[in-house]
C-alpha cells in the first residue's frame, strides 16, 4: 500500500507497522493474568488497552496534555490486526508513531512485539473536539508540529 502524495512528488511507501525498526517511541507493558481469555491468551480487548498505552506514550513524548481546557481528544477509529497469540506471562513492547496529521485529527500506527516478534498492529484516528459543542476543531499549530516530529 502506498500513501498519497501532493503535487508531482512520487508516492511515499506506507511504513511497515510490523517492522520494529519503524518506531522511535517505545512503551513497555506486561500481560496480566486478568488479561487472559478462556483460551489462555491475551483477550482482544486487552490488546486494545496495550495499544492505548502506546498512544498515551506518544502523547507524552510529543508533550501533548491528556486533558486540555475546553477541548478533548476522542478516538474516532481503531483497527487492530492480530498476527500471533500473546500468552501469560510476557513482557510487551509497543512501538508507536504518527502516520498522518490532518486538519482536525491525526492517525497513529503501532506494533505490539513479544521477544522481537510482531503479534499485532494497529491504526487509530484521534480527533480534537470542542468539549461544549462536541464538534471537531482544527489542531493548533504547536500540536501539529509536535505530532509531525514523530511521523513514521
Amino acid at each position: 500500500m502506498e500513501s498519497r502524495s501532493r503535487g508531482d512528488a512520487p508516492p511515499v511507501p506506507a511504513p511497515d507497522l510490523a517492522a520494529s525498526g519503524a518506531y522511535r517511541i517505545w512503551v513497555r507493558e506486561h500481560v496480566r493474568f486478568a488479561d487472559l481469555d478462556p483460551l489462555g491468551h491475551a483477550n482482544n480487548n486487552s490488546i486494545g488497552v496495550y495499544f492505548e498505552s502506546g498512544r498515551l506514550g506518544l502523547h507524552d513524548a510529543a508533550g501533548l496534555p491528556v486533558l486540555m481546557r475546553g477541548t478533548a481528544v476522542v478516538l474516532a477509529r481503531l483497527a487492530i490486526d492480530f498476527r500471533a497469540e500473546i500468552h501469560f506471562p510476557n513482557e510487551l513492547r509497543i512501538g508507536v508513531g504518527v502516520l498522518r496529521v490532518g486538519r482536525t485529527s491525526w492517525t497513529t500506527g503501532a506494533g505490539l512485539f513479544v521477544d522481537g516478534r510482531c503479534c499485532a498492529t494497529s491504526e487509530a484516528v484521534t480527533v480534537l473536539i470542542d468539549r461544549e459543542t462536541r464538534r471537531p476543531i482544527p489542531l493548533p499549530a504547536d500540536m501539529r508540529d509536535a505530532l509531525s516530529e514523530f511521523l513514521l
